[in-house]
């Protein structure tokens, strides 16, 4: 048995390296073939492929570590709209609105709120720089005034400031959301 065993290690590797894969050879193109040759190969390369995912890179910030993120930047405006603190509430605009024409008028127009529920998703990027300096903050709004329940959806689209040390509103778009 031993003998047998000895023999098959041997055996073993001779046809593991029978096996190996060889490489093809690097077609030689005559002198009177076009490039069209070409570029068909590469377009049946192409098709045969397996098709590409895109990677999801984490979103790389225009500012420190130490700034505040972007959905706490935007909770925190509506809290000072809640108070309304109209001037602390302007000041995390980049621009500040006219209150009626605001992008958000339906939540600076807010009364009697009892309870103002905000909820930020994770910021997507809006331009192409790296790092980004536009970022979009997905958004849904519970209130539950005197009256009712009212909701909403949308964004809020955020820019560093001058000193890129926080982030400002740049724009907003928030719509009723109806039972």
């Amino acid at each position: 048995m031993t003998k047998r065993a000895i023999w098959s290690v041997p055996a073993m590797l001779i046809l593991l390296c029978a096996c190996q894969r060889v490489a093809d050879p690097t077609p030689t193109r005559s002198p009177g073939e076009s490039e069209s040759s070409d570029q068909a190969a590469d377009t049946q390369q192409a098709t045969s492929a397996v098709p590409v995912r895109p990677v999801s890179l984490p979103l790389l910030s225009a500012l420190p570590p130490s700034a505040q993120d972007p959905g706490g930047v935007v909770r925190d405006y509506a809290v000072q709209l809640l108070k309304r603190d109209t001037t602390a509430a302007d000041a995390a605009w980049m621009v500040p609105p006219p209150p009626r024409h605001a992008d958000d008028a339906a939540l600076r127009e807010l009364r009697d709120v009892l309870t103002l529920r905000v909820d930020t998703q994770s910021p997507l990027a809006r331009d192409q720089q790296q790092p980004s300096h536009l970022i979009e903050v997905p958004v849904r709004v519970r209130a539950v005034t005197s009256t009712g329940t009212l909701r909403y959806t949308g964004w809020y689209r955020l820019v560093p400031d001058t000193a890129r040390n926080a982030w400002l509103i740049h724009s907003a778009s928030l719509q009723p959301v109806l039972d």
